[in-house]
């Protein structure tokens, strides 16, 4: 595509008449809906997040029988506790991984549209306190620039433009014009809605306990009984090492999320700075995600990984923590009253980046930090390597078996 890919990547990375194929005609081998006539499948879903509820609304919108199952409910956990930021930043290197969370966001458009997703695509601006760091960024940006990609770096004054109640200790910023926020609760619903009105089935609380092939298929035993299907995927997020009996995930670590109950319109896009990210949603609601670690004190409590604090006080403690960072750049925000904390589990795979392949013949696994980016553009792919048997290009970077 360019001649700047980083090296070692060259012989790797997808060929420019391919990639111009991908951007003018879609990710996927098939428009959508589905016009080709195919022998109905049943695929079985492990995971009601919104990876695997995005790749079972693909699979059945293409005229696959399809049963999901969570073992709590949809949106139970990192799905439903999460800053709900869609983009292809600067952190996502390389050129393929890039790639695949660039044409994300054009799929993201498409689906916005037919389900009414209601993402409000903002742009984001981004910057750090450490010149050092900032300076990191700035090259970071460089690089994916290189690529192709719409970010930009802008001057303090740009920016301010933008955001005139925002204080910017930097003289440069990464503006990135094509992210957006969802909610990723009202998006799964609508999801599931979609896959129970054609014959879909959503079953929860099911958990998944054992597997069992044969020449048919699979037979999953799980905690509603046995599920016979064509095929298995496993989009379990922080239980995918358990689930799919592999090592493709670090520890999982947590992130706060803080709901702010609503305020005056303050700021206009998605803000990344000093420690903590922050948006406002249309109804003066603010969201806000801490970036670092909880302070190692935490260590013993975190390791039961919770949800929820164990007290109000405590919650609303940690919360004025994250939202004192957001008001050092937002001076408004000192006003916010916080709604609700909650603590988010995020899975990380072993190097970053997303686990997406078959197992073996019938147990397919899509986990990934980046579920809420990526979940449309990975269930069309998916979908079409299920349905027909073929292996994608744009998820050659990211199979299960490079951490055999």
């Amino acid at each position: 595509v360019n001649n700047e890919i980083l090296p070692g990547e060259k012989r790797r990375v997808i060929s420019r008449r391919r990639f111009l194929e991908y951007v003018a005609f879609g990710t996927g081998l098939l428009a959508w809906p589905l016009s080709i006539k195919a022998e109905t499948k049943h695929y079985l879903i492990v995971g009601a997040g919104i990876v695997g509820t995005a790749i079972a609304y693909a699979l059945q919108q293409a005229g696959e029988k399809v049963t999901l199952i969570d073992k709590d409910f949809p949106a139970a956990h990192a799905s439903g506790k999460t800053f709900a930021w869609i983009n292809a930043t600067y952190p996502k290197q390389s050129f393929n991984y890039h790639l695949l969370s660039r044409l994300g966001v054009n799929v993201y458009q498409k689906w916005d549209a037919h389900l009414e997703l209601k993402i409000n695509w903002k742009g984001s601006l981004e910057w750090f306190k450490n010149n050092d760091e900032n300076q990191n960024m700035l090259k970071k940006v460089e690089v994916i620039q290189g690529f192709g990609s719409e970010a930009e770096i802008i001057s303090r004054e740009e920016a301010l433009g933008y955001e005139p109640n925002v204080l910017l200790n930097q003289n440069f910023i990464t503006r990135s014009p094509r992210d957006g926020v969802i909610n990723p609760v009202q998006a799964i619903k609508k999801m599931i809605q979609g896959i129970q009105s054609k014959g879909g089935k959503v079953i929860f609380p099911a958990e998944f306990l054992e597997l069992t092939t044969n020449k048919g298929g699979v037979i999953a035993k799980t905690s509603h009984g046995l599920i016979r299907a064509d095929k298995i995927v496993y989009a379990c997020g922080t239980g995918s090492n358990l689930v799919a009996q592999g090592k493709y995930l670090k520890p999982a670590t947590p992130g706060l999320i803080v709901t702010s109950k609503p305020f005056k319109q303050t700021i206009n896009k998605i803000l990344v700075g000093p420690g903590v990210h922050v948006y406002q949603r249309r109804d003066g609601v603010v969201i806000l995600g801490e970036q670092g670690k909880p302070p190692t004190s935490h260590d013993q409590r975190l390791s039961q990984r919770p949800e929820q604090f164990p007290n109000q006080p405590l919650s609303i403690e940690h919360g004025q923590r994250i939202v004192n960072l957001a008001a050092n750049f937002i001076p408004q925000f000192k006003d916010l009253i916080i709604e609700k904390v909650e603590i988010g589990w995020r899975p990380l795979p072993l190097d970053g980046k997303p686990v997406i392949g078959f197992l073996n013949k019938y147990e397919y696994l899509a986990t990934m930090h980046s579920g809420i980016s990526l979940a449309p553009i990975v269930a069309e792919l998916v979908r079409d390597e299920l349905m027909f048997d073929v292996k994608s290009e744009l998820l050659n970077d990211f199979r299960p078996q490079r951490f055999q």
